[in-house]
């Protein structure tokens, strides 16, 4: 059939060539021409007719064979390759539970251990009487006890849970004690000599890497009261013959180690005694971009470009303004701040505007701050060797006097300043707040009255009912109020002080003393007037 067609389709193009034969003359030099175009008109359109579909699904046939025999190569290779990941995961959690229950029977021994050198001293008699010691009933007590207390809880958590800090500091770099101040900050240099800073995401742990790596998925991140707390009865009750060590410290002595874990450990084998607030990656970058953000908040309100001091006092080894002024350089010169795409700050049910979008509407109004750590030394905590992190040797009331903005009557034309005040764990039943919000006069005219000198102090640490600070004096819970004369109204709202709970922040704290049951660091604003 197809040779006929291609006959007929022969035949005819040979009448056409035949006809125009016949008119041919010798001035027509392009009939050749055409005869050679007919021919491959007549071979294309052969071709398109009994071959093309033929070619095309033979190509098609082959394409889909060897697309075949390679996506089967592949699927075998990515089969295999899980296969080894998982034997290799399998390996590897085999390895990591073998260890854990090794950790486990081996911390139980450790805890036998202390509890044999500690149980003859703690029970001497071994009968109900040895609870009429001081040492339980708190009376007369100058300190000694509890720092012996303190002692006890830390060896407890050392021996329970130190060989599953030592796993999670292993696994995670970030993790790494950094009391000697030689691996965490300060210069490094590059190849070539030019010295850099250690990227901070190397430095700061995140707070989900925290709580992975302490098992702390299933700890309260909020504060729970201690009016609150709930403790086993039977415990409590239990006799003198059946408690143990644990029991001893936490319900007898009152250290608090029922709910706590590789967390608390972990402070006790840093072996300090300033520190108390993990920072982290998520909550540096939170606070950084709040402190913008105010400041660009109180800055729209002012006629004039105001200067900025964020001043810490009581700042210990001086990191926490190491590690805002650099959270803050990059949140300025990237689009995004790095926190911003983690975390949502919000403020009265309204979430904050970017802090870089602020900027780039007004950015000829906006400075940045000046931030200044000091610390009078008393609590000997490490010193950094390193040109980044100065801390000036200034009480909280030395380094408030010497920051304080000048009052209006000695402020030049067109200059204007303001004061932001941080304090991390102010020491206990000590109030320094009140110097926060002294009058702006008062520095030079004792007494007198007027706006306080601190636009905004921000607090860090327990709150309330806690270890900083005074209760009523600092915090305003009137349940410390050490007088029975009417209903008192806290200090800070006396002097014009408004408080402000930073909740999103204070969700990302993690703190020596968090535990199971309660999340026990906060962050809380008090804000002159209601700006």
């Amino acid at each position: 059939m197809a040779q006929r067609l291609v006959s007929i389709e022969v035949q005819d193009d040979y009448q056409l060539i035949s006809s125009k034969l016949k008119g041919y003359t010798v001035h027509d030099r392009s009939m050749p021409g055409q005869i050679s175009l007919a021919w491959d008109n007549f071979v294309d359109k052969a071709w398109d007719v009994f071959f093309e579909s033929r070619h095309q699904k033979l190509t098609a046939n082959q394409n889909q064979q060897t697309k075949t025999q390679i996506d089967s190569e592949t699927q075998a290779q990515l089969k295999s390759q899980r296969r080894s990941k998982r034997q290799l995961q399998q390996h590897a959690q085999s390895i990591h539970d073998t260890e854990d229950i090794e950790h486990a029977e081996l911390a139980n021994q450790r805890v036998q251990l202390l509890d044999q050198y500690v149980r003859p001293a703690l029970l001497p008699t071994g009968s109900e009487q040895d609870f009429k010691q001081s040492i339980y009933t708190n009376e007369q007590n100058n300190g000694q006890y509890d720092y012996f207390i303190k002692w006890i809880r830390g060896e407890y958590l050392i021996a329970k849970y130190g060989l599953a800090v030592q796993q999670a500091v292993k696994r995670h770099p970030t993790l790494r004690d950094d009391a000697a101040g030689l691996n965490s900050v300060g210069d490094t240099k590059s190849i070539d000599g030019e010295e850099v800073e250690v990227p901070l995401e190397l430095i700061l742990p995140k707070a989900d890497t925290i709580i992975e790596a302490f098992g702390m998925r299933d700890w309260s991140r909020t504060k729970v009261p201690v009016s609150s707390w709930i403790e086993d009865a039977n415990t409590m009750n239990s006799s003198h013959d059946n408690l143990s060590i644990k029991d001893i410290i936490h319900n007898k002595l009152h250290g608090q180690i029922c709910y706590s874990g590789p967390l608390n450990a972990y402070f006790e084998m840093r072996r300090r005694e300033d520190s108390y607030e993990l920072w982290n990656y998520d909550y540096i970058f939170g606070l950084a971009q709040y402190l913008l953000d105010r400041i660009k908040d109180m800055d729209s309100i002012e006629s004039v470009p105001v200067k900025t001091t964020i001043l810490d006092v009581g700042a210990g080894d001086g990191r926490l303004i190491y590690f805002l002024r650099r959270a803050m350089h990059e949140i300025r010169t990237s689009h995004t701040s790095p926190a911003s795409t983690k975390m949502s700050l919000r403020r009265n049910g309204k979430s904050f505007r970017s802090t870089k979008a602020k900027m780039k509407a007004n950015p000829h109004t906006f400075t940045m701050p000046t931030l200044i750590a000091t610390d009078d030394g008393s609590w000997k905590a490490p010193m950094y060797n390193s040109k980044h992190i100065e801390v000036e040797k200034l009480s909280a009331v030395e380094a408030i006097a010497k920051y304080a903005p000048a009052s209006p009557e000695q402020r030049l034309e067109g200059e204007s300043s303001r004061l932001i005040v941080l304090c991390s764990w102010m020491p206990p039943g000590h109030d320094w707040t009140a110097d926060f919000r002294k009058p702006q006069s008062s520095i030079h005219a004792p007494g007198e009255s007027g706006l306080g000198i601190v636009d905004e102090y921000i607090l860090i640490g327990e709150c309330d009912d806690g270890t900083c600070g005074h209760n009523f004096l600092t915090w305003g819970n009137p349940d410390a109020y050490e007088s029975e004369d009417g209903v008192p109204v806290a200090p800070y709202a006396e002097d014009g002080y408004q408080r402000i709970e930073l909740e999103d922040l204070s969700l990302l704290q993690i703190s020596r003393f968090d535990c199971k049951r309660s999340s026990e660091s906060k962050t809380v604003s008090f804000r002159r007037g209601v700006n």
